[in-house]
């Protein structure tokens, strides 16, 4: 599992691109989430410290705690983070649906 905390202005991008394209809004997220040590396997993890404007939507605050639980089990690597990231202005996001 690679080094989150090395990788904060990556997953930062991530997170912003994945949620303009669910919900087709732009939050800035840095103030939304922290990077702490998990204190069983001291390895860097990601904890939600969502604000108001997160937790007054039941969908988005639902959404940004799966991606951030799947960064942090490693179920979405930083390798395809950088994929999805790299395809995301070659492709037409507007043409999906919502899956939330």
């Amino acid at each position: 599992m690679e080094n989150l905390s090395e990788n904060k202005e990556l997953i930062n991008k991530y997170l912003n691109c994945i949620l303009q394209q669910q919900f087709n809004i732009q939050i800035d997220l840095k103030d939304e989430y922290t990077f702490i040590e998990n204190l069983v396997s001291r390895k860097p993890v990601i904890a939600a410290t969502f604000s108001d404007k997160i937790l007054s939507d039941p969908e988005m605050k639902m959404f940004l705690s799966s991606l951030i639980t799947e960064i942090n089990t490693g179920s979405c690597s930083i390798h395809s983070m950088k994929v999805k990231l790299r395809n995301y202005s070659s492709e037409n996001w507007n043409s999906y649906r919502r899956i939330v």
